[in-house]
C-alpha cells in the first residue's frame, strides 16, 4: 500500500518531497510513542553507528524506490527493488549463515523473476509510450540502487535491534534519515502550497513506513533475520495489483511471469526459513 501511495503522490509533488515528508512524519510519530510509552535512547554509545547506518540506508533506499516508481511502471520498479531478500540471503551466507540447497533454489527463482521483469516489454498502448528506453533505464537504475541500499539499511537495522530496543533503533535511524533528507530538500526546494493537500496522505504513509521498518528491525532477533525479510516484500505483489487495477498499468505476459516467479520465490523462501 505504501508503494502504491508513493507512486500516486510522487508523480504529483515529486519523490524527494514525498520521501522527506514520510521520513519526518515517521520521526515525529515514533518520538511521540517513545515519550508516551518508553524513553529516548542515548546517542553517546559507541555502537550507535549501527542504527545511524541503517537510517541512512533506509532513507536513501526509500528515495531510490520512490524515484523508480515515479519514473516508470510500478510493475517494473517494485519486483527489481523488492527482491533484495535474495541478496540478503547471499550476504548472510557470506557472513556464515549458510542457506540450504532448497533456499538457494528459491533465491535463484527470485533473481530469475526479477530478470524477467526487467527484460519484459510493456504491452502496446499508453504504457509503451511511457516506457521509453530512457525511462526504462532510469527506472531500472533506481530500482537496483533501492535494492542494494535496502540490503545495507535492513542488515544494519537488524543488527542494531540486538543492541538497542527495536523501537529505539528505529528512532535513531529516523534521526539519521532526516539528517540526510533535509539537506537534499533544502538544496532542491519545491513549492509548499501544492504539497499541503497531500499532508494527510503523507502522514499516513509515515505511519505505515515507520511501523513496517520497526517490524523489519525486530526480525533481527530471529534465528535467520535475512530470511525473515522476505515476508515484508510480499506486499510488493499487492502494490502491483493495485497499480494494475487503479492506475490501469498494462503488463505484458513475460513481465507477469517474472512477477509471479519473484513473489512465489519470496513466499517459498519465507515458508522454508
Amino acid at each position: 500500500m505504501l508503494d502504491f501511495l508513493a507512486g500516486k503522490t510522487g508523480r504529483r509533488i515529486g519523490p524527494l518531497p514525498v520521501t522527506a515528508a514520510v521520513t519526518l512524519f515517521g520521526l515525529v510519530l515514533i518520538s511521540l510513542w517513545l515519550l508516551a510509552f518508553g524513553e529516548l535512547p542515548t546517542l553517546l554509545r559507541g555502537d550507535v553507528w549501527w542504527p545511524v547506518v541503517a537510517g541512512i540506508g533506509v532513507a536513501l533506499a526509500t528515495l531510490f524506490l520512490f524515484t523508480a516508481i515515479t519514473s516508470g511502471p510500478i510493475s517494473l520498479a517494485v519486483p527489481v527493488a523488492m527482491s533484495y531478500p535474495a541478496t540478503s540471503v547471499l550476504l548472510g551466507a557470506f557472513l556464515g549463515s549458510i542457506p540450504s540447497l532448497t533456499q538457494l533454489a528459491f533465491v535463484a527463482l527470485i533473481l530469475i523473476g526479477a530478470f524477467l521483469v526487467a527484460c519484459g516489454e510493456s504491452e502496446t498502448g499508453s504504457a509503451a509510450l511511457e516506457e521509453t528506453p530512457g525511462r526504462w533505464r532510469r527506472t531500472i537504475t533506481f530500482a537496483i540502487l533501492a535494492h542494494l541500499t535496502f540490503v545495507v539499511g535492513v542488515f544494519a537495522g537488524q543488527k542494531s535491534a540486538l543492541l538497542f530496543d527495536e523501537i529505539q533503533s528505529v528512532w535513531i535511524s529516523r534521526l539519521a534519515g532526516a539528517a540526510i533528507m533535509l539537506p537534499l530538500v533544502l538544496a532542491r526546494p519545491a513549492p509548499i502550497r501544492p504539497q499541503i493537500p497531500y499532508l494527510p496522505v503523507l502522514a499516513a504513509m509515515g505511519l505505515l513506513d515507520v511501523f513496517a521498518i520497526t517490524l523489519l528491525f525486530a526480525a533481527g532477533k530471529s534465528a535467520q533475520p535475512e530470511l525473515a525479510n522476505v515476508c515484508a516484500t510480499a506486499s510488493g505483489a499487492i502494490t502491483i495489483v493495485l497499480a494494475w487495477i487503479f492506475l490501469h498499468e498494462k503488463i505484458a505476459y513475460l513481465r507477469w511471469l517474472g512477477i509471479a516467479a519473484t513473489f512465489s520465490g519470496i513466499a517459498a523462501l519465507s515458508a522454508f526459513k
